[in-house]
């Protein structure tokens, strides 16, 4: 059990672990090219369960965090590192007729 003077940083400090879990999600993702489905399917749990991390909802268990780095290829600590860079755009649907390729 925390000590009162212990817990009052606990929910800052929470959020700001599931924020840095978030970014490195996407940005390691990103750079493998790894839709959310790909990296659920990999790391053998539901796409939404990725979605809910990335969008801060859920705190994901340790069991959780060993998967996906596993499917990521990372050491778990990588995903809660201070992110160093921001993840990439994500282009949603097929491309527009005449629009040219996306990057």
């Amino acid at each position: 059990m925390l000590l009162l003077h212990m817990a009052e940083n606990i929910n800052e400090r929470a959020a700001e672990l599931r924020m840095r879990l978030s970014i490195n999600l996407k940005v390691l993702r990103g750079k493998l090219g790894m839709s959310q489905e790909a990296l659920a399917e990999r790391a053998g749990i539901h796409r939404t369960h990725i979605s809910q991390l990335e969008r801060r909802i859920l705190n994901p268990g340790l069991d959780t965090l060993v998967v996906i780095a596993a499917a990521l290829g990372v050491e778990e600590v990588d995903l809660l590192a201070v992110p160093t860079e921001a993840p990439e755009p994500v282009h949603r649907g097929p491309p527009k007729a005449g629009s040219g390729s996306r990057k």
